[in-house]
Order: C-alpha cells, then structure tokens, then sequence
C-alpha cells in the first residue's frame, strides 16, 4: 500500500458516501495507516502534498467548502460532471 493508494481509497469512500472532510483527516492518515497496515506509510505532509497533487491534475475533483470564522478547511469530493 502507498501514500497515493491509502489517500485514493479514503477520497472514494467520502465520494460514495457524500461525507465532507477536513484537512487534519487527510494528515490523520498517517496515523490510520499505522493502525491499519502496522507501518506509517508517510509523513502527514507527504499526504497533504499527494491530496494537492491529485487535486491539481484533476484525478479527482475535490471542493473547497466555505466555512466562515474558521482556520481549517473542509473539503467534498465531487463528480467531474457536477
């Protein structure tokens, strides 16, 4: 399993199931995947800049939500289409 492939599956179950997520979800993989696979698979920044790498070559089509007064971002992952 590699940062891209753990990061790919947790963006197609919230694209399945219409969750939004925040970006500490993304970094918290990095934890998960020690749980999960007993090794870290990479560093939280390796996540962030892998989710900002599939986003800006459009592999999947990630919004930004506006949320008013607030530091950190949530994200929905969305349909090329919508």
């Amino acid at each position: 399993m590699t940062v891209r492939e753990h990061l790919t599956n947790f963006l197609d179950w919230h694209y399945t199931n219409k969750k939004q997520f925040k970006t500490h979800h993304i970094q918290n993989l990095s934890q998960r995947g020690l749980k999960k696979y007993g090794r870290i698979l990479g560093s939280p920044e390796t996540y962030t800049r892998q989710f900002r790498d599939l986003r800006q070559h459009n592999l999947y089509y990630v919004d930004k939500i506006h949320t008013y007064g607030k530091s950190e971002k949530s994200w929905y992952v969305r349909s090329k289409d919508d």
